[in-house]
C-alpha cells in the first residue's frame, strides 16, 4: 500500500522562504486541518509533527542570504 507520508531514501528536503505573517498562516491552516481530522476521528499525528517543524524552522537573515554581483 502506498503511504505518501512515509520517508524513504528518495526523500529530499525542500526549502521555502516565507515571512512571519505567511508562517503564521501556514501554522493556522495546519492547526485547522488537524482539528478537522480530530473531529472526524481520523489520524492527525503527521499534522502535529508538521506544525512543530514549521514552528521550529530556522530563521535566516534575508540580507545574508542574498547574492550580490
Amino acid at each position: 500500500m502506498f503511504n505518501p507520508f512515509r520517508k524513504n531514501h528518495y526523500s529530499e528536503n525542500i526549502i521555502i522562504q516565507v515571512d512571519d505573517t505567511e508562517r503564521r498562516i501556514i501554522v493556522r491552516a495546519l492547526a485547522d486541518l488537524r482539528d478537522k481530522q480530530r473531529m472526524e476521528h481520523k489520524n492527525y499525528d503527521f499534522l502535529d509533527s508538521l506544525i512543530v517543524k514549521v514552528c521550529d524552522a530556522e530563521i535566516s537573515n534575508p540580507q545574508k542570504d542574498c547574492i550580490t554581483r
